[in-house]
């Protein structure tokens, strides 16, 4: 299975479902991918309203 992002939320996910906010909104369609380790002191998270570490797609089309 090839990873998908969702556009709701920028998870970075395999299967249809976003494990994080649930929808079925997944996308091949993404560019850039963000490792969050610490979202609390993390700028890019809180540019990007992160609150749960993980992998996310910068821009998710």
């Amino acid at each position: 299975m090839s990873e998908k992002a969702c556009s709701t939320c920028h998870t970075i996910a395999v299967g249809n479902i976003c494990p994080k906010c649930r929808t079925p909104t997944l996308s091949d369609d993404y560019s850039g991918i963000v490792i969050i380790f610490d979202p609390e002191d993390s700028i890019i998270a809180k540019a990007m309203n992160i609150k749960e570490k993980g992998r996310y797609a910068l821009k998710v089309r």
